[in-house]
């Protein structure tokens, strides 16, 4: 009896090894020579039969009962993401890539000094989304408010850096996870002690350090530029800085005309006195730095030795020498 009992659970526990090893040899062969790629997008919280549909709609697999079968080797939890599949894959194949998420990681660099139209060119580049559609999303109205932003697009807010993007999230939860690293640095409380002692607010930060950004080649230079920007501030000078110009003619890759100098936009700094709108690009740590803690100097302007760094005084008789003796060393240069 104990006999006949034992060789039924042997034969039924052979049953069940040959049904395994057949489902494994029909789950690990390709059942086509075509090799077109088929991308697939699995969205956070779809189910695996969903999953198991999809791919058989799309013909990359036969079987959805099979495909669940083979994703218990990963206990049925398969990795959300973008997939590059192809026809001729195996289920096996396919139930490997999804649950070790070898799925497309897309890589969005944000350099220092970047505006929103340069990021706009870089998302595209990194097949992220358009550059047309990063820029509607950069200046919707409901989008901004929704981040907290007073200004009138996310210029300023992109904090830079590499950032890595799968997919499965929305394009919007991208830049907003960017803005929000922007708005955790200021939330630190010597830093919104230190904007409260300055009278500056998170938005003033961003748009004074944007300009530093963009004037400063050499970072030990930073904090005596946010002087001289500081004290024409509280004197009600203007801050005629060359780049607030371009950024309000957009004329990026052209050099500024006598008429752009008095021409006013809300951004020309040569126009009016105070800071502009807003930002005119996206300034790292170290001139969000030199805003807070500017050097100890009571400087008014500056001037480029065209080699990088400038020269800096005290009032305008100063400068307007270092201005003569630099213009002309730059003209001489150039006639050579």
């Amino acid at each position: 009896m104990l006999k006949q009992r034992s060789n039924r659970i042997t034969v039924l526990i052979a049953l069940v090894i040959l049904i395994v090893a057949q489902l494994f040899m029909f789950a690990s062969v390709s059942l086509s020579t075509n090799r077109d790629p088929v991308t697939i997008l699995v969205r956070h919280g779809t189910g695996l039969w969903n999953i198991a549909n999809r791919l058989r709609i799309e013909g990359i697999i036969n079987s959805s009962s099979l495909f669940v079968l083979s994703s218990l080797a990963y206990r049925g939890k398969l990795m959300a993401g973008e997939y590059d599949l192809r026809r001729n894959m195996s289920i096996i194949d396919i139930v490997k890539k999804m649950g070790r998420g070898d799925r497309n990681i897309y890589t969005l660099k944000i350099l220092e000094g970047h505006n929103i139209y340069n990021i706009a060119d870089a998302i595209e580049k990194a097949r992220i989304m358009a550059g047309s559609e990063f820029l509607h999303l950069a200046q919707d109205s409901s989008f901004l408010a929704r981040l907290g932003i007073k200004g009138d697009s996310l210029e300023g807010y992109l904090a830079p850096d590499t950032y890595y993007y799968s997919k499965e999230v929305d394009k919007d939860t991208l830049i907003e996870g960017i803005v929000k690293k922007t708005f955790k640095n200021f939330a630190k409380e010597d830093i919104k002690k230190r904007m409260s002692e300055l009278n500056l607010d998170t938005h003033m930060v961003l748009t004074l350090a944007s300009i530093i950004e963009r004037e400063a080649k050499a970072k030990e230079e930073k904090p005596l530029m946010a002087a001289v920007f500081l004290n024409r501030l509280k004197l009600g000078m203007r801050l005629e800085a060359d780049p607030t110009v371009t950024y309000g003619t957009r004329a990026f890759n052209e050099p500024i005309r006598k008429i752009d100098l008095t021409t006013y936009t809300p951004y020309n700094t040569y126009t009016f006195s105070g800071l502009p709108k807003g930002p005119i690009c996206n300034p790292d740590r170290n001139s969000i730095r030199a805003v807070l803690y500017p050097a100890s100097a009571d400087y008014l302007f500056f001037v480029s030795r065209n080699d990088g760094t400038h020269v800096f005084s005290k009032n305008m008789e100063e400068h307007s020498r270092f201005v003569t003796m630099y213009q002309r060393a730059k003209n001489a240069k150039t006639n050579k």
